[in-house]
């Protein structure tokens, strides 16, 4: 699925790139953009998991949700 490779790799770029270090505001938005495509069949209901956990395990996150 090209859309669903397209949006791992931004994702993937997002999460470890340093300027949204400490960014929850940011990863919040992330998290609900991935939330609405999940439930929308636009990507993978596994796909969305691994891309959620990977922004909750990263630095960006300082909240400790």
């Amino acid at each position: 699925m090209h859309l669903e490779s397209t949006i791992i790799e931004r994702v993937e770029t997002f999460v470890r790139h340093p300027i949204f270090a400490g960014s929850d505001q940011a990863m919040d938005l992330v998290l609900d953009d991935l939330e609405s495509l999940e439930r929308s069949d636009q990507i993978a209901q596994a796909t969305y998991r691994k891309l959620r956990e990977m922004i909750l395990r990263s630095p960006h996150i300082v909240s400790g949700r």
